[in-house]
């Protein structure tokens, strides 16, 4: 007898419990986000319309991303593999349609410039300081469109250097183009975990490895010609130094995790908020966090970015198909791989960039964005496989 296909059927929350385990995990680093940024922006409010507080913002987006999470994993993440008439996935209408928004942050009059970059689309009044960053959906977006097309082995030779290698390359670099000028770091991003994904879809690892002289060069050339790239790297040698002024971020990074010690001073009671530390409730709101709760705190909230993780990488073991295990992956990879970076970064491991903590730095478009990706990945683990018992 032939074998008949497996039938998928939907498992609700009470009977799924690493999607349920990940849906309390995301909301318990929601928490702690609220919590934090509300504490390291204690000092700074300033008068004003009432969306011009950042801790308010935070908290109202907050809330946002759990209405997210728990209205979106209910969507079949599947309905992104569908074909329209014009014979494209809703995947890739979804990745183009997002490097269309990229390019617009150049467009006068709609594209935000902040610290001398354009990386921000305005949205309503200037007043209110409502933006929103393409980059960050960029990110998600060429996970979902790679995991799609790579999965779908019936039109896609995998392993073929011509037909799928190159061409998945040029999509990796149709997604850095409107951001690598802007924002290197957060390019170096995408294409890591663009290659990621073309890992997880099965694209063999030597065409990268043949690739790899080229890449060093590209990014020793990057770094070299910016100074201020070079600096920050410096700058991690010579922490005490007053003359380069990189320095200056890494070194308050450490005082505030160092000042902390095991316990912490207590929330609330952190010092280096007080005008000491930049970008302390988004680039730093670890070292924020390890100043105000100490080892004991970073540890907890680790912890629970380790949770996170398991939670994910059982949900891509057993997902129903090719496609729910590489986006399940690819996502998770996505998010785990900023929360390492930030981390690194707070402790000085790596040079200071942007790099926000996912689910606990102060954002509205990140936050609304990665509970996004977290429901999506819910959304693989409420779709279970039924095997066929006569196969």
């Amino acid at each position: 007898m032939a074998r008949m296909p497996d039938s998928v059927v939907f498992v609700p929350l009470r009977a799924n419990h690493a999607g349920r385990g990940l849906l309390v995990t995301t909301f318990a680093l929601l928490a702690i986000g609220v919590i934090m940024v509300n504490s390291a922006m204690a000092s700074v409010t300033k008068p004003g319309v009432w969306y011009g507080r950042a801790d308010f913002r935070h908290t109202l987006f907050a809330g946002l991303a759990c209405a997210v999470l728990l209205l979106a994993w209910q969507v079949d993440y599947r309905f992104l593999t569908r074909i329209t008439k014009r014979r494209m996935s809703i995947a890739a209408i979804f990745f183009f349609a997002t490097c269309v928004l990229g390019w617009m942050v150049f467009v006068p009059g709609i594209g935000h410039e902040r610290g001398g970059f354009y990386r921000w689309l305005q949205l309503g009044p200037e007043r209110f300081s409502i933006g929103f960053q393409p980059s960050e959906l960029i990110k998600i977006a060429l996970v979902v469109f790679l995991a799609a097309w790579l999965s779908v082995k019936d039109r896609v030779e995998i392993r073929s250097f011509k037909s799928t290698f190159l061409p998945a390359l040029g999509i990796i670099g149709l997604a850095i183009a409107p951001v690598i000028t802007e924002d290197f770091s957060t390019a170096a991003v995408i294409v890591m975990i663009g290659v990621v994904t073309m890992l997880l879809a099965g694209v063999p690892i030597r065409y990268f490895l043949a690739l790899a002289p080229l890449a060093i060069g590209a990014l020793t050339l990057f770094v070299l010609q910016s100074p201020h790239r070079l600096a920050r790297i410096t700058a991690m040698g010579q922490l005490g130094s007053i003359d380069n002024a990189t320095a200056y971020q890494p070194r308050q990074s450490l005082l505030a995790i160092l000042s902390g010690g095991w316990t912490g001073q207590g929330l609330g009671a952190g010092t280096l908020k007080l005008g000491y530390m930049p970008e302390k409730s988004t680039d730093f709101i670890f070292s924020m966090l390890c100043e105000e709760w100490g080892v004991v705190g970073a540890l907890v909230l680790l912890g629970l970015l380790v949770l996170w993780i398991r939670h994910v990488w059982q949900i891509s073991l057993d997902a129903s198909d090719r496609f729910g295990q590489v986006l399940t992956a690819g996502l998770g990879f996505l998010i785990a791989a900023q929360a390492l970076l930030h981390v690194g970064i707070d402790t000085v491991i790596l040079p200071t960039t942007g790099m926000s903590l996912p689910f606990v730095s102060a954002g509205g478009t990140s936050l609304i964005l990665m509970a996004g990706a977290a429901a999506l990945i819910i959304s693989v683990s409420a779709r279970r496989a039924i095997k066929d018992p006569l196969a």
